[in-house]
């Protein structure tokens, strides 16, 4: 029996005071025709972040927020408390428009997120709308736009709404400066009509000189400064804010802690994954008392002008105004006790014990992260936040000289950096302390699924190759009035990497009709990992395997001298999805634009605005999806860079049981999220079967898994385009 699955998977959705909030990725349903109420709310919230770094330019609405008295509608506000609050914020003084809105500053945090609450808690959507045009031209354009996303994301009327991609609103965060200054120069002669090539990034290095000479580091800049990945960061952040509390806001943040740890464990493996396919030597391991090995330029700016400082080689860290070295280090401490001791401590004093891994995770992972649900912020305070600050101040920590925090002081920026995967990698392994101290390795018996096994895995070649995309810049550029922003074109053609869409075929044997779940992972097989990491010379040593387990006889062969324990560190999560077996040979047949982990392209402010007004003139229609398409990993990176000979990785597969019980315990307890990977909540750890250590490969392996030797290449464009790939995103 073969079995197709076209489309992404439904997706679970949290609760919003009761209500219904929208979904992540992609699922079934059919999308609803927009009436003319919610094309006017698009059109309107789509104005409001037009140009965002000047005055509204929109007279109409402009004028909405000039008539609107702020200061004596506390009636129009379902939260008494928070309206006082923000008056009482906005009458001590505000970030002054133009200033440099930094979220990890809790003074200028604070006043984004009284904003915030009051277009959160605003009672209907013209208050909602009222308010936004007010704080438009009053409030910092930063604090704004970001209270305004992370209010439209979540307001209950405002679902479905289609935001603009972010790199288009500011496109300071994502586009070289002295390119921008082109386009100012362009500007400055009278041309409305203006096109770039930009941003090619390690692209020169890797595809033109072999992947060695100059700065090592910078040959990932095709991944790691690629705007897609930099957006979805940002967006991530915006559904799913660390200051958010379950309690204040009424979301249902279960396994939030162990969300963020596996978010930013994905993005440190895809990032590995590319490590490995450049032959660039494993990330060195943080240490308080050295400096930092890897430096950065930048090249980007805040729209003020202020270029984003860069930092040398070997820069060593330094404690800051708020905060030293020693405070963090104390902080990190307290979290490795708890780990020790099993127990986190409440803020009543009390302890709460985290030897449930599922609980434990998630405890730690709000500890961590210092989110809103943290069990006892005064105690822990928030470490990922300072470390982050420690690393984005470091050039200027007295701030004696005014210089603009660094990258890792935003989630546009941040990815950019490789001091991101440096400490990021360290804040991993605790995470990994906690999960090898608090479960034992699995046994065959915990893995295993009688009567059920896979034979084979067959896939389509897979190629990558670099292709050009253009994006509009035009917001980054002052403008007289409407018709003059109407008028400008300003195109930026950057390079990124992409690949040929592919598909999978899972053949399984069953004894049973049964319910399961499949997961499939991408990770770096043991020649690629041991020569890229270890020395070109490893991957000859007859000693290291080059292969995989159903190549070899397990009783013949030594398993454990391969480490696979560290191998399945580096490996991605690229599909879950529930499958019925019968009794036979099952055939799952998958494609790439089908995983439940990423999302495909993403339409341009142009092309949203121009379906809206084509749909309020009766031309055409406006659809509304119940899935939000800017939450998900970008579909053009799931494989790493390939090579003209074709570099070794693997493809892995488990399918485990899932049943009635599981399935309902998904439902009735949906988890909130920007991934698909919750689709299918079967009460198993992210990461499974990964997450624990494994003592002994022979014990780890079972019939019900597989891997698959596959090579990865490059293409040139000529190879792959028979006709035009530049597309708009």
């Amino acid at each position: 029996q073969q079995q197709q699955y076209y489309g992404q998977q439904q997706q679970y959705h949290g609760q919003q005071q009761g209500k219904q909030r929208r979904q992540t990725v992609h699922n079934q349903g059919e999308p609803r025709i927009a009436d003319k109420e919610f094309l006017s709310r698009q059109k309107i919230i789509l104005q409001l972040l037009v140009h965002i770094t000047q005055y509204n330019i929109y007279p109409e609405i402009a004028e909405i927020g000039q008539k609107y008295d702020i200061f004596n509608s506390a009636q129009r506000y379902s939260n008494i408390q928070a309206y006082q609050n923000f008056i009482a914020r906005y009458n001590r003084g505000i970030l002054p428009r133009g200033e440099i809105f930094n979220l990890y500053n809790d003074d200028y945090l604070e006043q984004a997120i009284a904003l915030f609450d009051l277009f959160y808690f605003a009672k209907d959507f013209d208050t909602f709308i009222s308010t936004a045009a007010w704080a438009r031209d009053v409030y910092n354009e930063g604090q704004f736009a970001y209270a305004f996303y992370v209010a439209v994301i979540h307001r209950e009327d405002t679902n479905g709404i289609v935001l603009p991609p972010l790199y288009e609103i500011y496109p300071y965060f994502y586009f070289y400066g002295n390119d921008l200054q082109k386009f100012s120069q362009a500007k400055q002669l009278g041309q409305s009509q203006y096109s770039l090539y930009t941003n090619f990034s390690g692209y020169n290095y890797g595809y033109y000189y072999g992947n060695y000479y100059g700065n090592q580091e910078q040959i990932l800049s095709y991944f790691t400064e690629d705007i897609g990945l930099n957006a979805y960061n940002a967006y991530s952040h915006l559904y799913n804010p660390f200051w958010f509390s379950a309690e204040k806001y009424g979301f249902n943040f279960q396994g939030r802690g162990e969300y963020y740890y596996y978010f930013y464990q994905q993005i440190l493996n895809f990032y590995n994954l590319n490590r490995i396919a450049n032959y660039i030597p494993e990330l060195e391991y943080f240490d308080w008392d050295k400096p930092i090995p890897y430096g950065y330029y930048p090249n980007i700016q805040y729209h003020s002008g202020k270029p984003f400082p860069p930092r040398p080689d070997q820069y060593p860290l330094q404690s800051i105004r708020s905060y030293t070295i020693s405070d963090i280090q104390s902080i990190e401490c307290r979290i490795r006790e708890a780990i020790d001791s099993g127990y986190v401590y409440s803020k009543d004093g009390s302890r709460i014990p985290i030897f449930s891994y599922l609980k434990g995770i998630s405890l730690l992972g709000n500890i961590i992260e210092g989110n809103g649900d943290s069990v006892n912020s005064r105690y822990y305070g928030s470490y990922q936040s300072m470390l982050r600050s420690l690393f984005a101040l470091i050039v200027d920590p007295g701030y004696n000289h005014g210089v603009v925090p660094g990258v890792l002081a935003n989630y546009e920026t941040a990815l950019r950096d490789p001091a991101f995967y440096y400490f990021y990698k360290y804040i991993n392994r605790i995470f990994r302390q906690y999960a090898y101290s608090s479960q034992p390795a699995y046994k065959s018996d915990d893995l295993a699924f009688p009567g059920v096994s896979i034979k084979n895995i067959e896939i389509d070649p897979l190629n990558t190759y670099f292709d050009y995309f253009n994006v509009d810049v035009s917001n980054a550029f002052y403008v007289k009035n409407a018709e003059e922003a109407n008028s400008l074109n300003y195109v930026a053609r950057s390079l990124r990497l992409n690949h040929e869409p592919f598909s999978y075929k899972i053949y399984i044997n069953s004894e049973k009709n049964a319910s399961a779940l499949v997961r499939v992972f991408f990770g770096p097989t043991y020649d690629a990992f041991y020569s890229s990491l270890y020395g070109f010379y490893a991957g000859g040593n007859e000693n290291y395997y080059q292969g995989f387990p159903q190549n070899k006889d397990p009783s013949s062969y030594n398993y454990q001298f391969v480490n696979f324990d560290k191998l399945k560190e580096y490996f991605v999560e690229w599909d879950r999805f529930p499958v019925n077996l019968t009794p036979g040979q099952n055939v799952i047949s998958r494609h790439s634009k089908q995983f439940t982990t990423t999302v495909g392209e993403y339409p341009s402010f142009e092309q949203i605005y121009k379906q809206v007004e084509e749909a309020l003139q009766g031309q055409g229609s406006f659809y509304i999806n119940d899935y939000d398409q800017q939450c998900g990993f970008p579909d053009r990176l799931v494989l790493p860079l390939g090579s003209k000979e074709g570099t070794p990785f693997a493809l892995y597969a488990i399918i485990s049981p899932y049943s009635q019980q599981e399935q309902q315990h998904g439902y009735e307890s949906p988890i909130y999220s920007c991934s698909g990977l919750y689709n299918y909540n079967d009460n198993r750890p992210l990461g499974y079967p990964f997450d624990r250590q494994i003592i002994d490969f022979k014990q780890f392996f079972t019939p019900n898994m597989y891997f698959k030797d596959v090579s990865v290449y490059l293409k040139t464009q000529q190879q792959v385009n028979q006709q035009n790939r530049v597309v708009s995103y």
